[in-house]
């Protein structure tokens, strides 16, 4: 009888600290899930801008053969181009001009931040080649 009373006591003392192990466990997977939660929910708020076209600069006339333009453009959160500079220059002005012309004309949607359109900042690069 005693052995018997020794192995019940022993297997309480077992489900007891399993029972506290899996209870610990299951806060630690919930807490994970909002974890989950929140973070997919902070990603749908918040996207980077989407370039749907981006026109293509003409060759147009200049002397030399290739160049590259790079901009410096300002995406605005109405979803229009509203500034665009230049970072380098190609060598050619006609070649910076149709850069700036073409970028002018770039569609896109605009970066969202928690939820908000919000005007970004980014470089673009035109690059000439006659062939």
């Amino acid at each position: 009888m005693k052995i018997i009373t020794t192995i019940f006591t022993l297997l309480l003392f077992f489900c007891l600290i399993f029972s506290v192990v899996s209870s610990g466990q299951t806060n630690d997977l919930s807490n994970f899930a909002e974890k989950q939660k929140d973070k997919n929910q902070s990603q749908e708020k918040d996207k980077p801008l989407e370039i749907k076209s981006k026109p293509r600069a003409e060759m147009g006339d200049c002397l030399q053969s290739s160049g590259l333009t790079r901009l410096r453009v300002t995406f605005d959160k109405t979803a229009k181009v509203t500034f665009a500079e230049i970072v380098i220059a190609s060598g050619c002005e006609g070649f910076d001009k149709r850069a700036i012309k073409a970028a002018k004309g770039i569609k896109f949607k605009p970066a969202v931040k928690n939820g908000e359109p919000v005007t970004v900042v980014k470089s673009v690069e035109y690059i000439f080649q006659k062939y």
